[in-house]
């Protein structure tokens, strides 16, 4: 049995596991457990695929980095719909929905990627109205927005890349061979140099699941719409998709032609991100909208690092942008969990008069200053790491008029949110001011131990996954030398905090 054919029924299997583990009958510690299964079987699959040749570094990394924080996020997601009082499994959903994108990241062809790619939006789009139903805030439109905007023009990028592919080969072989579609993404090289005219199409759909200017729209109400668990999966493990389509564009089509226009189209558009996001976050009451913002501003600073990975498509500059995405997943997953809690505890999403919350939620707190802190680029978080390197590597080259514009562009993102990071770390001290009518309810420490741990790979998931990251291996362990001071730091802030006047039990 091939690889391939072995890691179609490592799927098949996991889904089975799924379908008994949603069993009502079955206990958490025992479903907790069992859920290793189809996570383990899922990394196996994403293994052999690595270890054969059928997939590369770049998307071996972003699916074990969707494995690794989506196991955490399907624990916390059982606490939550208990406390939200959601009908049914819907944490089994979002296990359904962590294998889906992680397979997606997986998918050694394009029949594959575009299979998962579209399974995993289904499900994505469905929590997405479960969250409008059950929600008394929110707009009632977000999924319709979803579903045209982000899934719709991903389907166009897609066929449009398989359309370019045919044409090539039609260009070169008297018929057809449509087998391409099945052959590993290695196995392929690049193709003849596409018309201008197709490459709109090409990057549309993937610009537009990142949430860049002018195709945002959709993200806020869809991210703040969705249960937190589905949130948190959205925004810091789904929207990278858009980042992997690019990157499997310039491997599949030859756009070296246009390397220059594409840097700077990529560089000013995530440049206006970075400015439209975080001009929204600081208007912003709503948590979850603020969160929403924040992943367009971050989203278009990962966009001026692809940029870089275009004029410079070197394995340093690869290992970058996955380091730069996993800096995106771990401080977001972490915060929209954390979000879910608050609401619960609180009855609102709106946080502006929120204070005290190191005493209200002390573990998931502990977790949510790590995310602030890699937001605000401490030293010894993923934060800091990402941004130093960013720096390095441009300010290492000849200052072109697309680079100055992305050094422009880090500079700004990293002033921006130093600021704002600040801003939001005030819910966790001093006083509630102005005061809620209502006392907050006391959250179990059993729920607010995964937000703990998400917490914790704001520190540690670079260092899990050195594997993948060998052009930066040397450089990630440098870095990660002062990250015990910054647990510390994080215990001491803690402390301070809960010895604060915080909000009554």
């Amino acid at each position: 049995m091939n690889t391939l054919a072995t890691s179609i029924l490592l799927y098949l299997f996991s889904l089975v596991i799924l379908i008994f583990i949603s069993r009502p009958y079955l206990n958490p510690l025992p479903r907790f457990l069992i859920k290793l299964i189809p996570y383990g079987l899922t990394g196996l699959a994403i293994y052999l695929e690595y270890n054969s040749g059928l997939i590369d570094d770049f998307p071996t990394l972003l699916a074990y980095t969707t494995l690794v924080l989506g196991y955490i996020i399907g624990i916390y997601s059982t606490y939550y719909f208990k406390l939200e009082e959601y009908h049914g499994r819907f944490d089994t959903v979002i296990d359904l929905f962590v294998i889906l994108v992680a397979a997606t990241y997986g998918s050694p062809n394009l029949i594959s990627l575009a299979a998962m790619w579209s399974a995993a939006e289904i499900i994505g789009w469905y929590l997405i109205v479960e969250g409008e139903a059950h929600s008394i805030e929110g707009s009632l439109r977000s999924s319709r927005g979803y579903l045209l905007t982000s899934t719709l023009t991903f389907e166009i990028s897609v066929f449009t890349v398989i359309l370019v592919s045919i044409l090539s080969v039609m260009a070169t072989m008297a018929s057809v061979d449509i087998g391409f579609l099945i052959k590993p993404f290695k196995t392929i090289p690049s193709h003849s140099e596409a018309s201008i005219y197709f490459i709109p199409l090409l990057i549309v759909g993937f610009i537009a699941k990142t949430a860049n200017i002018p195709l945002h729209f959709w993200l806020p109400g869809a991210h703040s719409a969705a249960p937190s668990p589905a949130s948190a999966i959205l925004s810091g493990l789904m929207t990278p998709l858009g980042f992997y389509g690019l990157y499997r564009v310039l491997k599949l089509v030859d756009l070296s032609s246009y390397s220059m226009e594409l840097a700077m189209v990529l560089a000013i558009l995530g440049f206006m991100s970075v400015i439209y996001g975080w001009i929204q976050v600081s208007a912003q009451r709503d948590g979850k909208k603020i969160l929403a913002y924040a992943t367009i501003a971050t989203n278009g600073y990962i966009s001026m690092v692809f940029a870089l990975y275009v004029l410079n498509p070197s394995n340093g500059m690869e290992n970058l942008l996955g380091l730069s995405i996993l800096m995106h997943a771990a401080y977001k997953v972490t915060l929209f969990s954390e979000m879910g809690l608050i609401e619960a505890s609180y009855r609102t999403r709106y946080i502006h008069g929120i204070r005290g919350l190191s005493k209200t939620l002390p573990l998931s707190s502990m977790g949510g200053l790590l995310a602030v802190l890699t937001l605000m680029g401490a030293p010894g978080t993923i934060g800091f790491t990402v941004k130093a390197l960013s720096v390095y590597y441009i300010i290492s080259q000849a200052l072109d008029p697309a680079r100055l514009l992305i050094l422009v562009g880090f500079i700004t993102y990293m002033a921006i949110s130093a600021y704002l990071a600040v801003k939001y770390m005030t819910i966790y001290f001093s006083t509630p001011h102005p005061p809620f009518p209502e006392e907050p309810s006391e959250i179990p420490r059993v729920a607010q131990i995964p937000v703990l741990v998400l917490g914790l790979s704001n520190v540690y998931l670079p260092i899990v996954l050195i594997p993948l990251l060998k052009e930066l291996a040397d450089l990630i362990l440098l870095f990660s030398m002062v990250s015990p001071l910054m647990l510390l730091a994080t215990v001491l802030m803690y402390l301070t905090a809960a010895r604060e006047r915080g909000v009554k039990h």
